[in-house]
């Protein structure tokens, strides 16, 4: 089937979506003259302004075409992190992209950019990633040498042919590339690796013979060191830990985070406290009392905890399953100030029992001593007395009032603010 003519379809697709784009660039293997009957077109759209950068898949006069939308942030984040990584596939889309619907002074900037970070190169590698990966294809072939059997040995050598070929390209002080690309970029590193590469890994897949792919490998790696088996400890980041959710207990509570078996009582919680808290807490989303909203606020919450964000958490009697307040420790700072934002609610018929008196004191001491904040922040609005009477005997101190601070039922309200500091 002939198609239309490439330039021509992206023009139209530019008339039509981006008529705003101050740059589109018409890249890929079809404007190389490299293309076969299932190549698509790559189209680079920049904008004086997005919310975020994406990535789409289309079709268009017949043509699959893959979008990469950017503006001069996005497009300046991608090249710099193209260039960290070593594949800088944006940049390169860039440099040979054909300019729609003809240059302009700033395509001819984003262009001269991508092209000048192509000459220079990727950073060196380092002592530390060059053993990295003298490591990893290291082991890879441990396990092609003696393979439990050809399922394996296939599984090793695909595995090894992106650590070898990036390994091949980054230790020399090339740009690397993934996929369907490496053979080519093999190519620029040393005329006739490719096919190297190629017949090495055919013996493989064919013969389950390794030993042309082991004798490459070798080749390969030698002028760095060789092989390596014994690397030093590399030890993972510190905060590379899923924090167990704390469970703590009162005389007649219990303390926890959510989990999806607790959204019919939540639902009940806050149905049955709706008109009561209405005018005391901002205006809630329209699915606010619904099991969708509750199923994302929890799985959200769960991510908080572990990022130490913030710390939501249940109340709800020792001997029943009922959920009758909750209690909110937001907004988490670390640094130099290491406080949070304290919010809570109870259940109206628990009221007047001191259960969120006894609730605050029990969480209040984890937040301090176990999360190690130094200052917890709980404002209220003027007219809630309640709450400021159970502040004040939790030893919170009144820091002032800030008026318009929140808006609540359509009208922004005073607040007064208060603060609890770490006891010494």
């Amino acid at each position: 089937m002939s198609r239309a003519d490439p330039r021509e379809t992206i023009e139209d697709l530019r008339r039509l979506r981006f008529p705003e784009a101050v740059a589109v660039f018409l890249a890929g293997s079809v404007m190389r003259g490299q293309a076969t009957e299932h190549s698509d077109l790559d189209v680079v759209v920049v904008h004086s302004s997005l919310p975020s950068a994406y990535r789409e898949s289309l079709l268009h006069r017949d043509w699959p075409v893959e979008l990469f939308v950017h503006d001069p942030e996005t497009l300046a984040h991608f090249f710099e992190s193209g260039r960290q990584s070593g594949v800088p596939s944006l940049a390169a889309m860039v440099a040979e992209g054909l300019e729609l619907p003809e240059p302009t002074e700033r395509s001819r900037h984003w262009k001269e950019q991508a092209r000048e970070l192509l000459r220079q190169g990727p950073p060196a590698w380092d002592s530390r990633q060059l053993q990295a990966a003298r490591y990893a294809i290291t082991d890879v072939c441990d396990d092609l040498r003696s393979p439990r059997g050809p399922e394996q040995a296939m599984a090793s050598a695909c595995r090894l042919y992106e650590l070898l070929a990036n390994f091949a390209l980054r230790a020399n002080g090339r740009w690397s590339a993934t996929g369907k690309s490496l053979p080519g970029q093999l190519e620029l590193l040393e005329p006739g690796l490719a096919s190297l590469f190629t017949d090495a890994f055919a013996q493989v897949f064919r013969e389950q013979n390794p030993q042309a792919l082991l004798e490459l490998t070798d080749r390969l790696l030698d002028p760095f060191g060789g092989r390596l088996f014994c690397e030093p400890p590399r030890p993972a980041p510190a905060s590379w830990r899923l924090r167990t959710p704390p469970r703590l207990e009162t005389e007649r509570l219990v303390l926890r985070m959510g989990e999806e078996c607790d959204i019919p009582a939540i639902l009940r919680y806050v149905r049955q406290n709706q008109a009561r808290l209405a005018p005391l807490e901002p205006e809630r989303p329209l699915d606010f009392y619904t099991p969708g909203y509750w199923q994302d606020y929890l799985a959200r919450a769960r991510v908080e905890f572990t990022q130490e964000t913030a710390l939501r958490l249940l109340l709800h009697p020792r001997q029943s399953q009922e959920v009758i307040g909750i209690i909110n420790f937001s907004q988490i700072f670390r640094g130099p100030f290491q406080a949070c934002y304290l919010g809570y609610s109870l259940d109206s018929r628990w009221e007047g029992k001191g259960i969120m008196f006894e609730a605050l004191q029990c969480a209040l001491d984890f937040v301090f001593n176990q999360l190690g904040l130094h200052r917890v922040m709980a404002n209220y609005v003027t007219d809630n007395e309640r709450s400021g009477r159970l502040l004040e005997r939790l030893g919170f101190r009144i820091e002032g009032r800030a008026p318009d601070y929140l808006q609540i039922g359509g009208q922004w309200r005073e607040h007064v603010l208060t603060a609890l500091t770490r006891p010494e």
